[in-house]
């Protein structure tokens, strides 16, 4: 009797033994598992975040040889402005004169013949400006417009007529002189200085 006890007690154990170990092995298979699972996931991760940052670092590359060309490209704009702006200046200072010659054909009234224009940019009229600096020289930019009238009152009208152009400020007689051409018929040889837009100090 007392055999048979041990025997089933044996038993017993043995099946809690095996029980124990079955569990232990499927617990150590779900850690595995898990662990597994983890370490995968957290790589996954990684190189995600390294998917990221190489397109990141890309996208700076490009931003940094785009603001490269932008730089060589405003460098070259720099050099040049100095002859962009000169070439403006000449084409505008262009457009001014032949603006002005223009001006002077509509403005010459039937009986004055021109003879010559001489353009300048030192004109100094006889007539002073009161307003300027005693000793200072104000030279003027325009031009010198020689001719013939029939009458001298003609002269007058073409000068009233430059100076309510709109390249014309100011109008001076220099000279008027009458002279008799062939057959003895008068007329008047005559110089005036029309001065174009802003005076500017000699240099």
């Amino acid at each position: 009797m007392i055999n048979v006890n041990l025997i089933s007690e044996q038993d017993r154990l043995r099946r809690v033994g095996e029980t124990a170990g079955r569990i232990a092995f499927f617990v150590a298979v779900a850690v595995f598992i898990l662990t597994m699972a983890a370490i995968t996931l957290q790589q996954t991760r990684i190189r995600g975040l390294r998917s990221n940052t190489g397109a990141v670092q890309a996208q700076i590359d490009q931003l940094q040889a785009r603001k490269g060309e932008i730089d060589r490209l405003q460098a070259q704009i720099d050099g040049k402005r100095p002859l962009v702006d000169l070439l403006r200046n000449a084409r505008d200072s262009e457009a001014r004169w032949c603006n002005a010659l223009t001006h002077i054909d509509d403005a010459r009234p039937q009986g004055i013949a021109l003879i010559s224009l001489r353009s300048s940019d030192t004109l100094q009229p006889k007539v002073k400006d009161p307003s300027a600096a005693p000793g200072k020289p104000v030279h003027y930019e325009g031009f010198i417009i020689t001719g013939e009238a029939e009458r001298t009152d003609l002269v007058g009208t073409f000068m009233t007529n430059l100076q309510n152009t709109d390249s014309f400020g100011q109008v001076f007689m220099e000279s008027v002189r009458e002279r008799k051409g062939a057959g003895g018929k008068q007329f008047f040889e005559f110089s005036v200085q029309a001065i174009l837009g802003k005076e500017r100090p000699a240099t």
